[in-house]
């Protein structure tokens, strides 16, 4: 059996890499817009998980425990977050050659509102 012999023009070839299409710190922003619009969203989902939690599982007389405090510290980290990525929403489309959808801008936003939303809803409540 013989073996087959790569050719040596194929393995001495280098790979020509594409330039990047946008600026490596727009891409940072990019990133760091998306990591705060997705961290405001699973801290609102766990802030609400915790929130009925707590409204199923204690009494209602004792409505200061740790869970609820556990919340509402969450939710401030929501707020804080939602608050950076809806201020980078508008920035980051301005900045990119290639503008996300749409759609994505309007859920963006959407999240960075909610918690803002989310602690109406709660000082109205009380």
């Amino acid at each position: 059996m013989s073996k087959k012999r790569r050719s040596s023009k194929k393995l001495s070839r280098t790979e020509v890499h594409q330039p990047p299409s946008e600026p490596q710190a727009i891409e940072s922003l990019t990133v760091f817009w998306s990591l705060c619009i997705f961290a405001t969203l699973v801290l609102v989902i766990v802030v609400l998980l915790l929130r009925v939690s707590a409204a199923l599982l204690q009494p209602a007389e004792n409505t200061n425990n740790t869970w609820t405090g556990f919340a509402d510290l969450l939710l401030f980290s929501a707020i804080v977050s939602g608050s950076i990525g809806g201020i980078l929403t508008p920035i980051v489309q301005s900045q990119r050659k290639r503008r996300a959808p749409k759609s994505i801008q309007l859920a963006a936003i959407a999240i960075a509102i909610s918690p803002w939303i989310l602690l109406a809803l709660l000082v109205a409540r009380s």
